[in-house]
């Protein structure tokens, strides 16, 4: 594709306009632009009769505008980095279309046509016969692009047709912008706007009128001052370019659009004006991805989608690298584009304050270098360090804006003193007055002035805030920036309000929701202790899709009992209350306004609501931790979880009841989801999550079902703990090395590549190593993590704690242990009873005997009446036809007896142990891990943790690694997965026998004994 001629078709403002004169209508700087706003009276409006033809008004286009433009609440392209990254990957073999973007599509589309066709014959003339053309359409051009490859036969010299943030269903933006004609105005643009064929060709044909309960198109609603028979023509317009039924495109075509941004996608009645409802689904910050990816296209193009603006979309590294691949497949110089860095910043932010910044580089290196300079020259007027913050590419700083105006945002990742990487990201810096009136989404806002970042003066006041509370007695350092007042946006309907805080009514009732006067906050004050007791409460969805919006909501409340939250340090509040201050930690959320707050709090009564703005971004499950600090004293934390999936649902979180000992997210703990995709084909989706997000890898097994490799080394394990019982046994360096081959072999086979990668990565950082979903599908304690280049550690099971997790189990942080239950059966092995006997001793008083069950029936009701404690199988275990089974006295005591106890979650309220040392003196035990199996049974019902074993295992073994396990869980106090990695540590110098392999754990590896009932935290 080297030799193809690469033509750029820029969107909307994106070309230089000169007048009859020779003078430019449309070619200021952004200072003149400030400057000089009578000049844009040289863009008048155009005669309502215009249709396709020219204008007959002298305009004709000039230049290709490098620097982007502010008009009208849109800003054009910054074609500067795009230019010089085209010209230095295909040099002469550029192009650029200008065009006079007023006029209908459809002419620009002519044009096109006829500058291609010049283009392209003088090309070939010049070596390169073979030639055909690149189409790459920023914005509004991909529409010109796609009505010349589509209606006016241009595909036939079309190589590709690459668009990027093309709003091919409209978008509501031009909507807005032609209502607001009414709204005086020295510039008188929003008329002339409305007066442009190309504008109104971009009106929305998406239903986005909500009118008496319904969602309408432009056609179908009633909407007074849009141009008389405009949306029936954008209409007619854009279905022309629409794909047809059948049709096989000749060329490669190719979208990128730009995501995570708010976008307008609906209008709704509000009295005088129309209120705008930002996107759920987001979009580019102009057109929402309903329109940039319309459903329709999706079959013919390739997609893909970039956390960007509009305006950054062309400068983004994602999107340069993106183009290089469709255009040439390699990156410049012949070599693979690099990993881009990543940048995210909101497109408008506060001028002249501190703020804190982050950025993500997949290089391995300590720093980042970050820039501000003005959008049209290299003058630095902000320089600073980002820091790496941990291992998953991470690095945060801080970033300030000298002033108001737009500002390009420069990071470089440096190498050797070469600058390897580059990110340009370019912002609007406004004052906190105009920030916040601009986050108000309705059409009666401030416009042109205020998105120029002037005129702010001019607005009306916002709401008058509470009157703030006096200073306390000490003064406390000032916070880095003022807080912005809490901003409530109207989210559309189809996105459900995804956390609801109630606030506490007041200790007395108030005859209405004002303040108290002075004398009454003395009266309250009074009345309360002069230390009084507070907690902090968070709330925050608990599960959400990718690109949802996800309002954290944190509120520090009254102590009169226990409550939700975390308790925090006691301190005093005067009469007029006290201001804390609030900071929110969510590393892998995308934040939508200021990660910390002030609060005042006054004595007797709860405080208001706060609300941080959070958006999922990257799936896995994600920290989010909320900190309280008077003046530079912490008083306390608390944290919450949310879990990001792609196409997820959203589900409102709980209030956080967990005291700050219980933490749900382990430091160093990895998990490794693994899903059945598709039964039939034998697929399966890993995923390794950890402080880095890995994505799914789907897989199918190389030797087919592993179950086969299981069972053969089952047989192998099954033989050695038969001989060993015997006086037999294996010579221990013989079975290791056999067991060690078999577990290579299933590690090489039945986990994927990348996941093999990802382990060795996260390696030297996991302290527990838990799975969850298929459990019966591979033997996880016996995989032998074996690659070229890695040190050999031996089996997973012998140097991390594994735990395994299924689905429904709630997380326990604590294991009923306040009492010990023995199920022994008549026909137990003969040292059964010695076993137990040896457990009591072990146990001593702190663990209460419950005696020792031989009735199923007995048995069944201790544990649908919510058993408190240890259970401890010590018996025979058999598998039939029907499944594992275990022979009481007054019959079969089988998995399905639990089906009541799983209803009823018996288990729950208390999370007992349950032990399964269930053996055969011959060891003929075969393996239980089915998915009725005693494990996900038990802990469906609520268990705290299962132990059990894989494979048989003879009794005196058994007995070993269950004393040990006791020893390191109950008397050395070591969690539930430290506490079986011991276990299987302390009996690994058994001669010839594998029993220290065969156990298999379920649980929270986090998990602790707890003796007695008053010791035992809740659930996170």
């Amino acid at each position: 594709m080297t030799d193809d001629l690469v033509v750029f078709v820029p969107g909307l403002f994106g070309s230089e306009l000169v007048g009859a004169s020779g003078r430019p209508v449309w070619a200021l700087r952004p200072r003149a632009v400030l400057a000089h706003f009578g000049q844009f009276r040289g863009l008048p409006a155009l005669p309502p009769d215009l249709g396709d033809g020219p204008p007959g008004d002298g305009i004709r286009a000039g230049g290709l505008l490098l620097t982007s433009r502010l008009a009208l609440g849109l800003i054009s392209g910054a074609y500067d980095q795009l230019h010089k990254r085209l010209l230095n990957q295909f040099g002469a073999g550029v192009r650029y279309f200008t065009y006079d973007w007023r006029l209908s599509h459809r002419r620009s589309a002519q044009l096109l046509a006829e500058a291609v066709e010049g283009w392209l014959s003088q090309w070939r003339r010049a070596g390169h016969p073979g030639a055909r053309v690149v189409l790459l359409c920023h914005a509004e051009g991909g529409l010109v692009g796609r009505y010349f490859a589509e209606v006016l036969g241009g595909d036939v010299e079309l190589r590709a047709l690459i668009t990027v943030g093309t709003p091919y269903l409209g978008m509501l933006k031009t909507t807005e912008m032609m209502l607001r004609q009414d709204r005086p105005s020295r510039l008188r643009l929003y008329e002339a706007f409305a007066t442009w064929p190309s504008a109104q060709q971009l009106l929305p044909t998406y239903p986005c009128i909500r009118q008496s309960g319904r969602l309408l198109s432009l056609t179908e609603a009633k909407v007074a001052g849009l141009p008389r028979g405009a949306a029936a023509a954008a209409a007619r317009f854009l279905d022309e370019i629409a794909p047809r039924p059948g049709r096989v495109l000749p060329y490669r075509f190719h979208i990128i659009a730009g995501t995570f941004r708010s976008t307008p996608e609906t209008l709704a009645p509000d009295g005088t004006t129309w209120r705008v409802r930002t996107s759920s689904d987001a979009g580019d910050g102009t057109a929402p991805l309903l329109s940039t990816v319309p459903e329709a296209y999706r079959a013919q193009a390739d997609v893909t989608l970039v956390p960007a603006g509009r305006v950054d979309l062309l400068s983004n590294a994602v999107v340069l690298a993106e183009l290089t691949r469709a255009t040439t497949a390699r990156g410049p110089s012949g070599r693979p584009a690099a990993e881009p860095l990543g940048l995210d910043l909101p497109s408008r932010v506060p001028a002249q304050h501190t703020m804190p910044v982050a950025a993500v580089s997949g290089r391995d290196e300590g720093f980042l270098r970050m820039r501000v300079t003005a959008p049209d020259d290299d003058e630095v007027r902000w320089e600073s360090v980002l820091v790496r913050s941990g291992p998953d590419g991470r690095f945060e700083g801080t970033l300030r804006f000298p002033d108001k105006g737009r500002w390009r945002v420069r990071v470089e990742s440096c190498a050797f003193e070469e600058v390897v990487e580059l990110e340009d990201v370019l912002v609007e810096a406004v004052s906190r007055h105009s920030l916040y009136r601009a986050e108000r989404h309705t059409l009666s806002l401030p416009g042109f002035n205020t998105l120029l970042g002037t005129g702010a003066d001019d607005l009306p006041s916002p709401p008058a805030p509470s009157p703030p509370a006096p200073s306390p007695p000490a003064p406390s350092p000032p916070v880095p920036f003022p807080v912005v007042p809490p901003v409530t946006a109207v989210p559309d309907q189809h996105f459900p309000q995804t956390v609801r805080v109630p606030t506490p009514d007041p200790p007395t009732p108030t005859p209405t929701p004002t303040l108290p006067s002075a004398s009454a906050s003395a009266s309250a004050s009074a009345s309360a202790s002069a230390s009084e007791q507070r907690r902090l409460v968070a709330e925050l969805a608990q599960q959400a899709a990718s690109g949802r919006e996800v309002p954290l909501h944190v509120q520090v409340v009254c102590n009169t009992e226990a409550g939700p939250g975390a308790e925090l340090r006691a301190f005093d509040i005067p009469a007029d209350g006290i201001r804390l201050h609030l900071t929110v930690h969510a590393p892998g959320l995308v934040a939508l306004g200021d990660l910390q707050q002030e609060l005042t709090v006054r004595p007797g009564r709860d405080s208001d609501v706060v609300r941080f703005g959070l958006r999922t971004a990257a799936t896995g499950l994600h920290q989010v931790t909320t900190r309280a600090f008077h003046g530079g004293t912490f008083l306390g934390e608390v944290r919450c979880q949310i879990s990001v999936e792609h196409d997820g649902p959203t589900r409102d979180g709980r209030t956080r009841t967990a005291p700050l000992p219980s933490m749900a997210f382990e430091p160093g703990e990895v998990t490794l989801q693994v899903l059945e995709k598709d039964p039939q084909s034998g697929t399966y989706t890993f995923q390794l999550l950890s402080s880095r997000c890995h994505a799914p890898e789907v897989f199918s097994f190389r030797s087919g079902n592993p179950r086969r490799a299981s069972e053969e080394i089952f047989k192998q394990l099954t033989h050695a703990a038969a001989e060993a019982a015997a006086g037999r046994p294996m010579s221990g360096a013989r079975l290791r090395r056999r067991l060690r081959a078999h577990g290579a072999e299933l590690w090489r086979s039945a986990v994927p590549e990348a996941v093999q990668r990802q382990f060795w990565e996260e390696a030297d950082r996991i302290a527990t190593f838990t799975v969850l979903g298929a459990q019966d599908i591979v033997p996880w304690e016996l995989l032998f993590p074996l690659n070229e280049g890695h040190e050999e550690r031996g089996f997973l099971a012998e140097w991390l704690p594994i735990v395994r997790r299924v689905f429904g189990q709630e997380r326990a942080t604590d294991l009923s242990l306040d009492g010990a239950a023995f199920v022994v059966p008549p026909g137990s092995p003969a040292d059964a009873l010695d076993e137990v006997k040896a457990l009591r001793a072990g146990f001593g008083t702190d663990v209460v005997d419950r005696g020792v069950f031989t009735d199923g029936e007995a048995l069944v009701e201790l544990i649908e009446h919510g058993y408190s404690g240890l259970l401890h199988f010590a018996c025979h275990n058999s598998f039939g036809p029907t499944g594992s089974t275990v022979k009481m006295a007054d019959g079969a005591f089988d998995p399905i007896d639990l089906a009541a106890a799983i209803q009823l979650r018996s288990l729950r309220p208390h999370h007992p142990l349950v032990f399964f040392n269930a053996c055969r003196s011959a060891g003929e035990i075969d393996w239980f891990g089915s998915s009725l199996g005693w494990a996900p049974q038990f802990m469906s019902a609520g268990a705290g943790a299962f132990v059990g074993t894989l494979w048989p295992v003879r009794s005196s073994s058994a007995l070993l690694f269950a004393d040990a396990f006791y020893q390191e869980l109950i008397v050395d106090r070591q969690p539930l997965g430290a506490a079986s990695l011991a276990a299987r540590q302390a009996i690994t110098d058994q001669e010839g026998d594998p029993t220290w392999l065969a156990y298999a754990v379920y649980g929270n590896p986090a998990a602790v004994a707890a003796t007695s009932y008053e010791n035992r935290s809740s659930i996170t």
